[in-house]
């Protein structure tokens, strides 16, 4: 067998690492969007799953929590000017997809929005919240990466349907 870089199992990885997923929780009448860089895909429960992560001081927090059904787009060619609306400002303060030039896209079936200019959607639906609670993390992640910041419920959910572009 020959050793190979985990990076080189997936383009996946690198999708969410590097790229611009941007998670849409909510229907056409109340959602939110925010970039997540955290995350991964598995198999679980006889299932295709997608684990998100969110932080509890996110406004979206609340409609991860509401709502049951999730989107996640991934966009080809992102700006940083993209990376900075949906990673780092509140829906409670701007609409995202205006401020962006992006437009929100209305899945009428299911009630879901994701990004119209996405190359790959993925349609999700929440199987489970874990409250990641601070006494359950090693203290180098804590030092890391929380210190005084909130921290994250993860969300394992089934990847309903999976859209590519044309």
């Amino acid at each position: 067998m020959i050793k190979k870089e985990i990076k080189d199992f997936s383009d996946i990885f690198n999708k969410i690492k590097d790229g611009c997923p941007i998670l849409v929780c909510g229907n056409k009448d109340d959602y939110n969007a925010m970039m997540i860089n955290w995350g991964g895909f598995g198999y679980l429960w006889d299932k295709n799953v997608a684990f998100i992560f969110v932080r509890k001081d996110r406004y979206s927090y609340n409609f991860s929590e509401k709502y049951d059904n999730f989107t996640l787009s991934f966009l080809e060619n992102q700006s940083p000017h993209i990376k900075e609306i949906f990673g780092l400002k509140s829906g409670k303060d701007i609409d995202k997809f205006k401020a962006s030039n992006l437009h929100p896209c209305l899945d009428i079936d299911n009630n879901m929005i994701s990004v119209s200019e996405a190359k790959m959607v993925l349609k999700l639906k929440k199987l489970v919240s874990i409250d990641l609670e601070k006494s359950n993390y090693s203290s180098l992640i804590i030092k890391e990466f929380y210190n005084d910041k909130p921290y994250h419920m993860l969300y394992i959910c089934e990847i309903k349907q999976f859209l590519v572009g044309e």
